[in-house]
């Protein structure tokens, strides 16, 4: 996310749920989505994320292996007969995603104080060539 669409996020009146998982982890509008069908939908496979997605299988195994890589799903193995599996995914509490933005912001927060109190010196160190 650029630094322009995070300054729209923070000076727009009404930030919503997915203007805040954008900018506090991240992630694009289609992750967000597949994370809202694991919450509402249950444990799916592949097969099922790709019929509530409307996805090829590339793309939602790409979704769902991104929400799992940032912590946001699980995946789970299933035995099936004759010694094969399939995947199951399923999403992390929302209230977990509530915990991990919330510490997201607060990391944040925290650097653009310590930015913020070092400010006069670093300008003073800028190069004001004109």
């Amino acid at each position: 996310m650029s630094l322009r669409e995070i300054q729209n996020i923070l000076n727009t009146q009404n930030i919503g749920p997915e203007e805040l998982m954008r900018c506090a982890l991240g992630i694009k509008t289609t992750e967000i989505r597949a994370y809202c069908i694991l919450v509402n939908k249950g444990p799916i496979t592949i097969q099922d994320a790709t019929e509530y997605m409307n996805k090829s299988r590339s793309t939602a195994q790409r979704l769902l292996q991104n929400l799992v890589e940032k912590g946001l799903a699980i995946r789970d193995e299933e035995l099936i007969g004759l010694g094969g599996y399939k995947f199951i995914y399923k999403s992390v509490p929302p209230e977990m995603l509530k915990a991990s933005i919330k510490d997201s912001l607060d990391r944040w927060y925290k650097k653009m104080i310590e930015e913020l109190d070092d400010l006069p010196e670093k300008i003073a160190e800028l190069s004001c060539d004109v």
